[in-house]
């Protein structure tokens, strides 16, 4: 390894390192599977950045959020700290990037309107952007000093994109609209979260105050045809839930084009914002001619009806995205391997899949399966709902420090929430936010699957995990509906049988994963693993989860095994005390 960011790498880096460079050097796609922190984005990157620099081979790097641009960036800066000459480059959102702060407020839509008028004008004292050296080690810094040498940080950025090494950015310019592919190397980080995250990029949500805003603006400028057709529009989504099909005729009866032309005019000789809310209703025309495929739904957001529109086959947007790159490396802390393979219709591919056991000791966690409670749909009711609730409150009194519950939907979390009493400190998601400065030795935290606390979130400060125990309450598949189902038949001549799974089944493996992962951030992490539902001793789940459940005391009731959970934990904090003393 005579390119990396560390004097020595740590156990399985080396192994990440060489199957990247391999399959890179063969021209082939790469999956990795390794458990949250061991080291995967520097391993991955090295590779990546010796391939680059000895092919000339361009390198983008794409990561779901935000937040998760600091790892990479922090490689690369330590590489170039260890005299690797890399160039490299990082974009994200144009408005995350304004060096205006009160246009980061506006609504994206507005801002952009607003963005491309001030540069069509000339009255962007930002922009074009200067030519000027700056280091990169930290995204906001970064944009800060940009702005003030007076250019403009993402346009600097995007200038950069296409002569810089390694581009790192969020998914957007990887799987959106604007995106340059062509004769690169893509890395998709958290690439379990890569279906999920395209479809997010995708949706267009316009609520019923959009509509009627671009209803009254029509109305305003005396476009009496557009008026009439984005009322109608309004009417339906007022009167109507769930699925609504053939949008597009009423929408297409109109000329949009022409109605926003003429609206941004009248509204530049009144010096005013061009913004106009009928730009969201164009987008959704523009979403439902397209080849992507939608589903068109009203739905309740944030208290208000709204049409929703998503694409149906996400999958299909992934594979359209890359084909142009040289070759993909898609890497992740939870992913199911095959499945994601057999849906992206990979066939010749390297792949490396460090398990759960192999990164953490077997004596350093405690896993047990209770097979008299399942949340199965057909088997809910106050009954099963009692019973859940008293194995969670038998966690709790049994375990030392904090419990993340994990249920499988808000509906079952709040069916169970009503038998549970707690003395010590509690939070439910969808109630008020952790106190997450001052967490207390022991605790109790009610999440749901795919929710806030669950994903991207740390219960680790000092060195110090303040969780001691997951509980998994059933199996986490998503709530079934039209949408989802609509996913499966889009998959099914692709996979056939395995395209429930790939919709259902995939999410659930990804979202038991991504719960324990909240408990074990390192091999040193000690804690107990409780899984509530019968189904998780019954081959389709156990197969696919079997490193984890391997080894599990499998119970009527979680009760039966307070004997063992109990010695586990003295031991645990024995090893604790041991470990201090040394």
């Amino acid at each position: 390894m005579d390119i990396f960011p560390y004097q020595e790498p740590r156990p399985f880096q080396r192994e990440i390192y060489l199957t990247v460079y391999e399959a890179l050097r063969r021209g082939r796609p790469a999956l990795i599977n390794a458990p949250t922190g061991l080291g995967k984005t520097a391993a991955v990157l090295s590779a990546a950045v010796k391939y680059a620099l000895e092919t000339g081979v361009k390198i983008h790097y794409a990561v779901r959020t935000r937040n998760e641009l600091v790892a990479p960036l922090r490689e690369l800066a330590r590489l170039r700290e260890r005299g690797v000459e890399v160039d490299y480059v990082v974009i994200k959102s144009r408005q995350d990037m304004c060096c205006y702060a009160q246009m980061k407020k506006m609504e994206y839509l507005a801002f952009l309107a607003e963005c491309n008028l001030l540069k069509a004008m000339g009255k962007c004292e930002y922009y074009p952007p200067k030519e000027v050296d700056v280091s990169l080690r930290d995204v906001n810094t970064y944009v800060k000093y940009l702005c003030a040498l007076r250019t403009c940080p993402y346009e600097y950025a995007k200038e950069r994109l296409d002569k810089a090494t390694v581009a790192v950015s969020t998914y957007y310019y990887v799987f959106g609209w604007e995106r340059n592919l062509k004769g690169k190397v893509v890395i998709v980080d958290e690439a379990h979260a890569l279906f999920d995250s395209v479809t997010s990029i995708y949706t267009l949500t316009a609520t019923e105050q959009d509509l009627r805003a671009a209803y009254r603006e029509c109305r305003k400028y005396g476009l009496v045809e557009e008026a009439g057709a984005i009322y109608r529009l309004l009417t339906l989504v007022r009167k109507t839930s769930g699925e609504v099909p053939d949008l597009l005729g009423e929408l297409e009866a109109v000329n949009l084009d022409a109605a926003v032309r003429e609206i941004v005019k009248r509204k530049a000789e009144e010096g005013k914002s061009p913004y106009t809310p009928l730009l969201l209703v164009r987008e959704l025309r523009n979403a439902l001619k397209s080849r992507l495929g939608y589903i068109a739904e009203v739905r309740t957001v944030d208290s208000s009806k709204a049409l929703v529109l998503t694409p149906i086959d996400p999958v299909s947007i992934v594979k359209k995205a890359v084909e142009e790159a040289v070759n993909t490396i898609y890497i992740s802390g939870t992913l199911p391997i095959k499945l994601f393979s057999e849906m992206l219709g990979l066939r010749d591919y390297y792949s490396l899949d460090i398990s759960f056991r192999q990164y953490i000791p077997r004596e350093n966690y405690i896993s047990v399966i209770d097979i008299g409670v399942t949340t199965r749909y057909q088997e809910r009711g106050e009954e099963m709902y009692l019973k859940l609730a008293e194995r969670i409150a038998a966690v709790v009194n049994l375990s030392p420090g904090g419990v993340l519950a994990v249920f499988p939907s808000y509906e079952v979390m709040k069916a169970v929430r009503k038998y549970l009493r707690f003395s010590i400190p509690h939070w439910y998601e969808g109630g008020d936010g952790v106190s997450w400065g001052s967490l207390p030795e022991k605790f109790f935290i009610g999440a749901v699957a795919r929710g806030r606390y669950t994903e991207g979130v740390e219960y680790t400060a000092g060195g110090k995990n303040y969780l001691t125990t997951v509980v998994v309450v059933g199996v986490p598949y998503p709530e079934p509906s039209p949408y989802l189902d609509r996913r499966v038949e889009a998959l099914r001549p692709r996979m056939g049988e395995l395209a429930w799974s790939a919709v259902y089944l995939y999410q659930a493996l990804v979202s038991v994963r991504q719960a324990v992962g909240r408990l074990f951030r390192g091999p040193n992490d000690r804690g107990a693993l409780i899984f509530l539902d019968r189904r998780y001793a019954e081959p389709e789940v156990w197969n696919n989860l079997r490193d984890l459940l391997e080894g599990s005391l499998i119970v009527n009731n979680v009760e039966e095994a307070a004997d063992a959970l109990e010695a586990f934990f003295t031991s645990s904090r024995e090893a604790a005390r041991g470990q201090w003393r040394l």
